[in-house]
This record gives C-alpha cells, structure tokens and sequence, in this order.
C-alpha cells in the first residue's frame, strides 16, 4: 500500500486540544465563539476511510464538534483532504468518511461558518 500523506506523527488527544484552542483564539467574532462552545466535544478518535484508494484505506480523524440537531459535524486529521484539516460530514455517515475536497478547510472557522451550526 502506497501512503498518500506524509506526517511526522499523529497528534495526541492533548495536541489535539491545543489545536482547537488556538483555532478559536482566531475567531474575533464573539457570537460565532458562543456557538461553537455549544456544540463541541471532547475529541474522539475514529478512522475514516479514504475514498479514492484502490483498497480500503483508513486514517485518524478527531471528532470535535457535533451537532445532531444538524446532523453534522466538525472533524479534525493530520491527513486532511484538500484544502485543510478541518473536516465538514454529516453525523449519520458510519462508517466516517473524507468525503470531497470541498469539505475540508484550511481554519476550523471556515469550517464552522459553512456548517448549519453557524
């Protein structure tokens, strides 16, 4: 199997909240940041599938932010697909995919803003 993302180590559970922190440090509008508080959650592993491999490939996502109301939530992943690591899927897509590039932001605000949470 052919890696297709190179990343010097997966982050911990740790950086992985840091990297949130600093996200919404970013944020300056204050009714956006009372909206994401509402809907994030302690960061959970999963490993979602890669779409274009020839064999079922999988890669760790971070669940950090759901909405079930919306179906929907906000991933975080080292191995990010197109444009960033702040993933956009709906919550009732089990088993967690990548999904298209158009789903994936460079700041987990773009992320945000362009979910039904926001």
């Amino acid at each position: 199997m052919d890696l297709i993302f190179e990343v010097e180590k997966d982050k911990s559970k740790e950086e992985v909240k840091m990297e949130i922190v600093n996200q919404i440090s970013l944020i300056k509008n204050t009714d956006v940041v009372n909206k994401v508080q509402k809907y994030l959650v302690e960061p959970t592993l999963h490993f979602a599938i890669w779409d274009y491999a020839e064999e079922e490939t999988k890669y760790p996502v971070w669940v950090i932010l759901t909405s079930e109301e919306h179906n929907t939530a906000i991933l975080f992943s080292e191995y990010g697909f197109g444009f960033g690591r702040w993933g956009l899927i709906q919550l009732s897509e089990n088993p967690i995919h990548f999904g298209s590039d158009f789903q994936w932001y460079s700041t987990f605000e773009k992320a945000f803003l362009d979910s039904w949470m926001a």
